[in-house]
């Protein structure tokens, strides 16, 4: 569970709504404190969304040259997973700044 990083209560990112597509802040239920990711986060969700992009060519090859691409597309697969995976133990909420 993440803590709110203003009042410092555990709450359940899942369960909180986007305030819009525009916005890159989600709100505290407890103190409507305004928090987001911190930096190092925003990095590795853009290695992520670069390594799925790969995996998305990877897949295109494979459906229309052969099967020589399927281990490479598999190897692309499993990296996204493993960034997903080390990127959710890694994350660390902070107070949004204007």
């Amino acid at each position: 569970m993440q803590t709110c990083p203003h009042c410092y209560k555990e709450i359940c990112i899942r369960t909180l709504r986007h305030r819009s597509l525009w916005k890159n802040y989600r709100v505290c239920p407890y103190c409507g404190g305004y928090f987001t990711v911190d930096t190092a986060t925003k990095y590795r969700q853009a290695l992520c969304l670069v390594a799925a992009v790969v995996s998305l060519v990877l897949t295109l090859l494979l459906y229309y040259s052969g099967t020589v691409w399927l281990i490479p597309a598999l190897i692309s697969y499993a990296v996204v997973g493993l960034i997903i995976y080390w990127g959710n133990k890694r994350l660390f909420l902070v107070p949004y700044q204007n």
